[in-house]
């Protein structure tokens, strides 16, 4: 399965302490699984960077490190149309773009504004507990 992340569920990942939390196991999960591709979008890196520098004060070569890991994963172009549907904010319409050129199978996120989009997206928007359960069936 292709699971693209959007940026909420990366901070999330790499800001829990402990690596209990529902976004840190998806993510971890996705990254070691050998049968699940983890697809991010630059858009979603370039945001994740931001934040985590301003809102988390990370230090950039801790920022920098977490950026090598998931440029190992495959990273697609930010899509240069917004997606064909209506969202509040300009930049999810972007991030729900190259979720659907990245050809994914399902987007992961917190944001309520993509989540209430659902699947009448082109592609089936969940959040990460959504996903955690689907692992979990998976065992």
């Amino acid at each position: 399965m292709r699971i693209f992340f959007d940026t909420n569920v990366l901070i999330s990942a790499y800001t829990d302490p402990h690596g209990k939390g529902t976004c840190y196991k998806v993510t971890d999960y996705t990254l070691r699984s050998p049968h699940h591709q983890l697809v991010v979008a630059q858009i979603v890196l370039t945001e994740f960077e931001r934040v985590m520098a301003t809102s988390f004060k990370v230090a950039a070569s801790d920022i920098h490190a977490i950026l090598f890991d998931l440029n190992e994963e495959e990273v697609v172009r930010t899509s240069k149309k917004p997606a064909p549907v209506s969202v509040r904010d300009p930049d999810d319409a972007f991030v729900l773009a190259s979720a659907l050129e990245a050809q994914a199978d399902v987007l992961v996120t917190g944001d309520k504004d993509l989540l209430v989009l659902g699947d009448t997206a082109g592609i089936r928007i969940i959040t990460p507990r959504a996903l955690l359960d689907m692992l979990k069936k998976e065992e």
